[in-house]
């Protein structure tokens, strides 16, 4: 008898995560590729893969939700639920006690809230200029031409407290070139990148009460950014052990839910909408 898996497929603007998990909501396998120029066919690769990986097939899975910039193009998906309910949840399984969780993706940079019982309280996103995410740091990569890694690994070695004073990609970009003309060394700039994104988040997290995390794949790939949100926010943010996946390991976990209390068949009716959710 084939067991049965729940399925989340966090479709992003950057990449494509699959999470796969069990009836018990043990992780079985995850997979994550570049969201390219079509965010349905990602979605198939990457479910391919983690099933491949959980060594399932197709007709083991019992549900699936889509979430992220492209969930209405997962053709496997029974739900489309927002990003936002699905970092929540990722982050709440991990760390049950969070209250307050950074999401640092490629578009944007979301901060959701969860009320003393794990329930979505409210969130704020900055969806509308790319400073504070993850296009921000490459594009000042291209400029240097370096790796995002080599940034990341040049800010940790940096013991200076640099800032960058501009908030916007343009001028920052700018800004960069100047502190390099002035001698400025490449470690303490690369830190002051970091140090620029948190400084952004710290103005979104206008309040927080309890512990923080910190999800998305810049956080995933970049520790210096973690080590400049733990600076501006005067306390440790929880790093979880799949952060680019939280996304989709919430929307796993939607699905195994979903399934668990539903009475209807898996299969919706030809043509009709699937269910879009905030909570």
């Amino acid at each position: 008898m084939t067991r049965a898996a729940y399925i989340g497929i966090d479709a992003g603007s950057s990449a494509t995560k699959c999470v796969v998990i069990d009836p018990a909501a043990r992780l079985l396998a995850h997979a994550v590729m570049p969201s390219g120029f079509d965010y349905g066919e990602a979605a198939e690769r990457a479910l391919a893969i983690a099933l491949d990986r959980a060594g399932l097939t197709p007709d083991a899975i019992a549900h699936c939700v889509s979430t992220g910039y492209g969930r209405d193009r997962v053709v496997a998906a029974d739900r489309h639920v927002t990003e936002v309910t699905c970092h929540a949840r990722g982050a709440r399984e991990w760390y049950p006690q969070v209250r307050s969780i950074i999401d640092i993706g490629g578009q944007d940079t979301k901060v959701i809230w969860l009320n003393a019982h794990g329930r979505l309280a409210d969130y704020r996103m900055n969806a509308k200029c790319a400073a504070g995410t993850g296009t921000f740091l490459e594009s000042i990569a291209l400029k240097l031409g370096v790796t995002l890694r080599k940034i990341d690994e040049l800010a940790l070695t940096s013991t200076a407290r640099t800032v960058m004073n501009s908030y916007c990609t343009v001028f920052t970009g700018t800004e960069v070139i100047e502190r390099i003309k002035a001698g400025e060394p490449r470690q303490d700039i690369s830190m002051g990148l970091f140090r620029s994104i948190a400084a952004r988040v710290f103005e979104m997290l206008a309040s927080r009460d309890g512990p923080v995390a910190a999800t998305g794949g810049v956080v995933a790939h970049c520790r210096a950014l973690v080590r400049a949100l733990e600076e501006v926010l005067e306390t440790k943010v929880l790093l979880p052990p799949l952060p680019q996946h939280a996304g989709a390991y919430g929307a796993a976990l939607l699905a195994r839910e979903a399934s668990l209390t539903a009475t209807a068949p898996r299969q919706h009716a030809a043509g009709e909408p699937l269910r879009t959710e905030l909570e």
